[in-house]
Formats: structure tokens, C-alpha cells, sequence
């Protein structure tokens, strides 16, 4: 199932959820996605 992600979040990809099992709600949700977990931005140094 495609389901449209215009979030920042971990199971982003390419404007699409890509989680793919159903899994406890986390911490940080939002409105409109009871799952969504904030990137974290990747240090490079």
C-alpha cells in the first residue's frame, strides 16, 4: 500500500511511507501519522 509522506520522518522515501509492518505508535506523532520519528540529521565529520 502506498501511503503519500510529506514529513520529515525515518520511513520517508521519496515522498512515500515506506514503514512496512505496523508497529506501537511512537513518542512524536503528528496529526496525520501516529508513527512518524524525526530524521536525524547525519554528521559527516
Amino acid at each position: 500500500m502506498m501511503i503519500p509522506c510529506s514529513e520529515k520522518c525515518v520511513y520517508e522515501e521519496d515522498g512515500l511511507c515506506a514503514l512496512k509492518s505496523v508497529t506501537p505508535p511512537s513518542n512524536t506523532p503528528t496529526k496525520d501519522c501516529p508513527y512518524f520519528t524525526k530524521k536525524e540529521k547525519k554528521d559527516d565529520s
